[in-house]
């Protein structure tokens, strides 16, 4: 982690609230925000999904006092929300902080501070005991430090103390569930000292000891696990500027040892990232990567290495608007528990300054958890509309420069692609027994569209109006079939984005989307049920633009989706129903004309140099399937064996890296390239207490491909793809006594096609999408044998730099 406590990093740190518009020795300012919030899924499930409409009121005031030799920081702030349909689900949370810092002398400072926070437990978290409201809980913490610099070699050295206390939960049977094995006190007791200096930075060295203290010895688990452990964190790192980006980078080791013998250590290497890198003068990307060693109360875990990356952007058009943008991508590897989970969480935000202290906020969220967990996956869409004001005007209005049209108008086009649809299936089975299986298919999609749009500066706001066709649909054949095929769609979305330096966009959405869906069911020889419903969901998509002269574009596109599920079985509102949950992932290619739209000149647009040594990162999303067959024989002699035939299917996030080399001649690209990339798309099927439970999880990737392309206008590679890859997957089968666990490497052919073009020197940005079929595969469980063809489509965004 980069910083990895208040008390190691307490002297950088500056109430981010308080204004600082005068050099008066005291400031004080206030402000409150009212939101509107739309939630597609409260609670976080992957089925029984329940929106509603969020009232939140968030007030806030910041005092700073300076003087020569100290400051002092104090914050207060409140988040209270009402829930329109689950007043179960209402909050409040409070803090309160304070924070100074006094200089000694010119080389020696002390700092301290004390936090108090009243809050709540997310939906989202693991150890969320789903109690009838959220668990509540107070955390309070304090640190202290000195910090300074000792023969030109900077040090801190610090203590920080954390102490949490989670409430008691009531249930919906009126029962409590006792919280009072999470409560628990964490000590860190670290330093910091520089050990080398450059030009623009510093190389440092830093060591904690870290220590967690539980108020029970035992937890309330059946065999009562003793959670207390002591561990350490070491590390290596440079803090300063390195060209063009500033931050801070570090590499080292951590561990925790636990009280519990049944309990190993963990141990793991510990990395952190927090960079910024300029796009340009009102543009700014910042990198980031953190890794920690959680606590948790899970079962036979000891606690869950967690890993984020992910990316922020920041632009400002002028001083009454801004955007900003991010993307995150935490992965959580639980330790002595067979569970993994991926969590994306990306968004879009966009401020307008109505005066120079009455803001409106527009913000869509998208989280999505992928996990190996049966039922543990959800997806979540979120509209937020806020007001807010401020007491300290945030500009000059008289001065300023404020935000103005550059031109906008209509747009129409069409486009194809590919359509990935998938459905989790819940429904109870047998006596007492429970489904919970994952399903999907691919097929093909096209459409049109048309919208209208406004250019301020370099941000692009709009609004687009689409109709689209699909064949996707899958089927499941077995003692009961049933399928889902999707059906016409109509979608309305706002557009946000960015143009490059060459006048490529960049750009988000997000809106809602309604589409047919055709579902069947039938048990055994009895009567099917068919039904035809319109279900209506909410979209998050990223795609790019690239002008291609006259008023047409080039557009590639990638969109996630998730509708209203709903119930199905045979017969139909039996009470054995099935719950059916619909996701879509959708990748397409379109050409746009842009009506009255006045081209930049291609002879004005900065070339772009595609030859030579490349390297960089990416994000994907994408859908692993497996055609699924094997021979079923009932336990009751009196139902007949049959065989399945079935297509299971699942969603997933890949991260990565890769590095090649191309040249350019006359225009035509030829390059190779190699990458690494790590994955948690997976499919899960799990029956209850009693049947099979099997999944496949792709854990990792090495390959190598060729690329070919042509470099359109000197400013765009438009290139193909083609290539090998080795991919490592996680198989675990269970039926009664047979368990099958094993992990097992396959070869695949992986082709695709992209688009890629310059955001600042010597730096590019690339979206692409590919399909990977792999080897076919089986499991032999002992009472027989099942065979699988898996196949990946996914969709990546990466950032590459030059050498």
């Amino acid at each position: 982690m980069v910083f990895t406590s208040g008390a190691l990093s307490a002297q950088d740190a500056a109430s981010p609230s308080v204004s600082t518009q005068d050099q008066s020795a005291v400031q004080f300012d206030a402000g409150v925000t009212v939101s509107g919030e739309y939630t597609d899924n409260v609670f976080l499930t992957a089925n029984d999904r329940r929106s509603d409409f969020v009232t939140v009121v968030a007030p806030w005031v910041g005092l700073s006092y300076r003087l020569e030799d100290f400051r002092l920081n104090v914050e207060a702030s409140a988040e209270i929300g009402r829930f329109a349909d689950n007043p179960s689900e209402d909050y409040e949370d409070f803090f309160l902080g304070a924070e100074a810092q006094y200089r000694i002398s010119e080389r020696l400072f002390a700092f301290g501070g004390l936090d108090l926070a009243l809050d709540h437990e997310g939906r989202d978290s693991p150890d969320e005991v789903n109690g009838s409201r959220p668990t509540e809980l107070r955390e309070t913490s304090g640190y202290i430090g000195l910090g300074g610099a000792v023969s030109d070699r900077s040090f801190r050295l610090g203590l920080n103390v954390r102490d949490i206390d989670y409430e008691d939960t009531p249930t919906s049977l009126g029962s409590v569930i006792d919280n009072d094995d999470r409560d628990r006190r964490q000590l860190e007791l670290g330093g910091r000292i520089g050990v080398g200096r450059t030009p623009t930075g510093e190389y440092f060295f830093q060591g904690i000891y870290d220590r967690r203290d539980y108020d029970q010895q035992f937890d309330n688990q059946g065999t009562g696990f003793e959670r207390s452990s002591k561990g350490y964190q070491v590390a290596l790192g440079y803090t300063g500027a390195v060209g063009p980006m500033r931050g801070e980078v570090l590499f080292g080791l951590m561990s925790l040892d636990y009280d519990d013998a049944r309990f190993d250590t963990t141990t793991a290497v510990d990395i952190g990232v927090d960079l910024s890198m300029p796009l340009g003068e009102r543009t700014t990307l910042e990198a980031i990567v953190d890794r920690n060693i959680e606590e948790t109360t899970l079962a036979g875990a000891s606690g869950y290495i967690s890993t984020s990356a992910g990316l922020r952007l920041r632009h400002r058009v002028s001083a009454d608007m801004s955007l900003a943008a991010y993307g995150f991508l935490t992965r959580n590897d639980y330790q002595g528990f067979e569970r993994n989970d991926v969590l994306l969480e990306t968004g879009v935000s966009l401020r307008y300054y109505l005066n120079p202290r009455l803001y409106l906020d527009t913000n869509y969220d998208f989280r999505q958890r992928q996990s190996d967990v049966a039922g543990a996956e959800f997806d979540e869409h979120r509209i937020t509309l806020s007001l807010g004001t401020v007491l300290e005007p945030r500009f000059d209005a008289d001065t300023a420069d404020l935000a103005t049209s550059s031109g906008g108008g209509f747009y129409a086009g069409v486009q194809l692609g590919d359509t990935a649809l998938q459905t989790k299936v819940d429904g109870p089975r047998g006596s007492g027994g429970n489904l919970t299986a994952d399903f999907g298919d691919h097929g093909a999609t096209g459409g049109v569209f048309a919208g209208y749009r406004n250019q301020y500066g370099s941000l692009v706001l709009g609004a687009e109006l689409e109709a689209e066709f699909s064949d996707a649909s899958w089927t499941h054949l077995a003692n009961r079939d049933f399928s889902v095929e999707r059906g016409n769609a109509f979608a309305l979305s706002g557009v946000m984005g960015l143009r490059t330096v060459g006048g490529n966009l960049l750009y988000s959405r997000f809106g809602v989307v309604s589409a047919e869906f055709d579902s069947t069911y039938q048990r055994g020889s009895g009567a099917p049920v068919a039904i035809s419903e319109r279900e209506t969901g909410l979209l998050f998509g990223v795609g790019a633009e690239i002008p291609l002269g006259n008023g047409f574009a080039g557009r590639v596109e990638y969109q996630l989706r998730a509708y209203d599920d709903y119930p199905l079985g045979a017969p139909l509102g039996s009470g054995s129903d099935d719950n059916f949950a619909n996701i879509e992932s959708v990748a397409r290619f379109g050409l746009v004309y842009d009506f009255g739209k006045t081209d930049m000149p291609f002879e004005n647009r900065p070339k772009t140099d595609f030859s030579g040594f490349y390297a960089g990162a990416s994000i994907g999303h994408g859908t692993l399937q497996s055609d699924n067959s094997g021979l079923r024989i009932p336990g009751n002699p009196a139902n007949p064996a049959f065989t399945l035939d079935a297509t299971r299917g699942g969603q997933g996030f890949t991260g990565g890296g890769f590095a090649g080399y191309g040249v350019v001649t006359n225009g035509f690209y030829i390059g190779g390239e190699v990458l690494a990339e790590v994955s948690g798309a997976d499919w899960n099927i799990e029956r209850s207490p009693e049947g099979r439970i099997y999944s496949m999880k792709k854990t990792g990737t090495l390959g190598a491909a060729l690329r070919v392309g042509y470099a359109l206008n000197d400013t765009v590679l438009i290139y193909g793809r083609a290539g090998l890859v080795r991919s490592q997957f996680d198989v675990n089968y269970t039926y009664g006594s047979a368990v099958v666990d094993r992990n097992e490497t396959l070869d695949g052919v992986r082709i695709g096609a992209g688009v890629e073009f310059a955001v600042g020197e010597k730096s590019t940005v690339r979206l692409e999408y590919t399909q990977t079929d792999y080897d076919a595969s089986s499991v032999d469980y002992g009472a027989g044998v099942d065979q699988f063809d898996t196949s990946e489509r996914m969709f990546s965004v990466g950032f590459s730099r030059k050498f």
